[in-house]
This record gives C-alpha cells, sequence and structure tokens, in this order.
C-alpha cells in the first residue's frame, strides 16, 4: 500500500487591538440665578374733606295700654224636644170556647113490615 497525505486547512483566530469606548452617564445639577421680580399694589386711601354731623340716639318708653278683649267658646248642648214612644210587650192568654162537633155513627134498625100468619 502507498501511504496518502490528506491535506487539512485550518483557520487560525487573529488577535486584534482595538480602543474600547466605556459610556457613562453623568448628571451634573446647575444653580442658574433667575431675576424675579415682585409687583405689589398697594391701595392708598383718598382723604376726603366732609363736614361732621353729630347724632345723639334718645330712647324714650311709652307705656301704651292696650284694650285686651279675652274670648272664650263655650259649647253648650242644644236640648232638642222628643216624642217618645213606649213599647211593652205583653202576653195574654184568652180562651175561646170552640164549638165541637163530634160526629158518631149509629145504628137504628130498619122496620121491615111483615105480615104474621098465625096457626090454630
Amino acid at each position: 500500500p502507498i501511504p496518502m497525505t490528506q491535506e487539512e486547512v485550518v483557520h487560525v483566530p487573529t488577535i486584534v487591538q482595538q480602543a474600547r469606548q466605556r459610556h457613562v452617564h453623568v448628571e451634573q445639577i446647575v444653580e442658574v440665578h433667575v431675576p424675579q421680580e415682585q409687583q405689589e399694589i398697594v391701595h392708598v386711601p383718598k382723604i376726603i374733606q366732609q363736614k361732621r354731623l353729630q347724632q345723639r340716639h334718645v330712647e324714650e318708653v311709652v307705656e301704651v295700654p292696650i284694650p285686651m278683649v279675652e274670648r272664650e267658646l263655650v259649647h253648650v248642648p242644644k236640648i232638642i224636644p222628643q216624642e217618645r214612644i213606649q213599647q211593652r210587650a205583653f202576653e195574654q192568654i184568652v180562651e175561646v170556647p170552640v164549638p165541637m162537633v163530634q160526629e158518631e155513627i149509629v145504628h137504628v134498625p130498619k122496620v121491615i113490615m111483615q105480615e104474621r100468619i098465625q096457626q090454630q
């Protein structure tokens, strides 16, 4: 036999150097001075010259008699005369003679005329 050689292709990775970038989130709080305006409305009273009037409060108590009428309702029963009917129930037993008819069968002998013959 003849020895055979086999060829094999092998891929070898290559190493490449690269710069790595990192992202970092940074929060920065900055205070900024904001000019503020404040408005205020001020009401100034206006002075007006007036004449002053003086009034005095006077209280006077006067008693005035008031006629008082007192009413009272009185219910009086009205009397109505009525005729009174009195009924009395009574029972009276009266014996009334009733003519009595009595039947009687009487046997009356019948008289039959016969001739009599006498023998001697």
